[in-house]
């Protein structure tokens, strides 16, 4: 799939997964429903959505992103302050407040070239492709999407290929989010396999991160994977004993125990 099928099939997705968070806050009575596992509400996760999907319409734009860093505590400070911004309560106005910023970001990208790099962060001189941003947003949508559902107790099936477009929104900015802790002084390269999907090789040399193509060189571990389970599991979702039990996470090379700790080697805020 070229880059610009793989923007067309993002935004596609975001509409569709945008349609179902609200007709889920559209279901509600309340939307101050706790989210097991988070110190969000149905109310807050959904509030951060629509402004993550307005500010990536305004990176989309040439506006860098008002992020001053990816690290947890910066992240959780800055999605403090954005939701406080939006006291909107009602599920029905959530869930119109949600769909007004996907609007705003599919406009924003709309008929453009998927190849066509913007300003990600203020921080930094990170750029990233419009299908890159659209597969980053869609990660957002599908995944609160699904800490959401899990409050209500609905179903939310993920599809590989959304997997897949998440995934490699991600590809560029990995390096901003290694784990300071676990990838010090860490020297391993790995092969990672997505059925369905792309192989990448990460390198980490003394805890220096690097993303390579495929048949770089002789990797360490080669990980072969679901592209739901190992975004479930890399964002904390799905423990990875559960999705190696499942057959969903596999492992070989000659040292194939490293694979048990790649996702801890990043930090997903």
């Amino acid at each position: 799939m070229d880059s610009n099928d793989q923007l067309i099939e993002a935004q596609a997705a975001l509409g569709t997964t945008t349609r179902r968070v609200g007709d889920l806050c559209r279901s509600l009575r309340s939307a101050d429903v706790p989210i097991p596992g988070s110190d969000w509400t149905v109310r807050e996760a959904t509030v951060h959505l629509a402004f993550m999907a307005d500010v990536y319409g305004e990176i989309a734009l040439g506006t860098p992103g008002p992020i001053a860093g990816f690290d947890v505590a910066t992240v959780a400070q800055r999605n403090a302050e954005r939701i406080a911004d939006i006291p909107e309560s009602d599920p029905g106005k959530l869930a119109d407040l949600l769909a007004q910023a996907t609007n705003h970001f599919l406009e924003a990208t709309a008929g453009r070239p998927a190849g066509e790099t913007v300003d990600y962060v203020e921080f930094s001189n990170m750029r990233v492709e419009l299908a890159q941003l659209a597969g980053i947003l869609l990660g957002e949508f599908l995944l609160h999407g699904y800490d959401i559902a899990t409050a209500l107790g609905a179903p939310w099936p993920i599809m590989a290929s959304e997997a897949l477009l998440v995934l490699g929104g991600y590809s560029p900015v990995l390096g901003a989010v290694t784990n300071p802790e676990t990838a010090k002084g860490h020297t391993g390269r790995y092969e990672v396999g997505l059925r369905g999907g792309p192989r990448f090789v990460v390198r980490f040399s003394d805890g220096e991160y690097g993303l390579e193509s495929p048949d770089s060189g002789p990797v360490d571990c080669t990980i072969t994977a679901d592209p739901v389970a190992f975004l479930m599991v890399a964002t904390g979702r799905l423990s990875r004993w559960a999705a190696i039990a499942l057959g969903l996470l596999a492992a070989g090379g000659d040292r194939p125990e490293l694979a048990v700790g790649f996702t801890d080697l990043f930090l997903y805020p």
